[in-house]
Parts: C-alpha cells; structure tokens; sequence
C-alpha cells in the first residue's frame, strides 16, 4: 500500500524530500513503519528512534496499523525557546 510522508524539524535534512510517497506492506504498525525507514535512509536513523507519527493532528499509537493512501506526519523531538 502507498502512504504519504511529511517530514518536520531535522528530519527535513536527513531524508532525500521534505513530502513523499513510499510502498509499504498492507498492516504495517507505526514501529514497523519507523524501522522500515532507517533500513532505507540509514542517515535517519539515530532521529527516527525518537521520532512520533501523527496522522490527522494525533499521535499514532506504536502498535496501530497504517491506513492506505493517507498521509502521516514524521515528528522529532524539538527544543527551543
């Protein structure tokens, strides 16, 4: 199934597009997702460790399967002031 990502903050640096599509297994969780990710982009990998997927202004539990074709949000730690 296709998914949409965005991704936010340092991710932006660490992945080949800020917005994208990828192919990913039907009922794949969001764990699977994030250990999906850094086989792919091995550069991310430190980041997606602490990384939250939100979908539709929420977080994704761990364990919840990904819906096909909706767009979900790559979300890391931020500090600031």
């Amino acid at each position: 199934m296709k998914i949409t990502l965005v991704a936010f903050a340092m991710l932006r640096d660490k992945l080949p597009e800020s917005t994208f599509e990828i192919e990913v297994p039907d009922q794949i969780t969001a764990d699977q997702l994030m250990a999906h990710l850094a086989q792919e982009f091995p550069q991310a990998t430190e980041v997606l460790k602490i990384t939250r997927l939100a979908h539709q202004d929420d977080y994704v539990s761990k364990t919840s399967s990904l819906k096909p074709n909706a767009e979900y949000c790559l979300i890391p730690p931020v500090s600031g002031g």
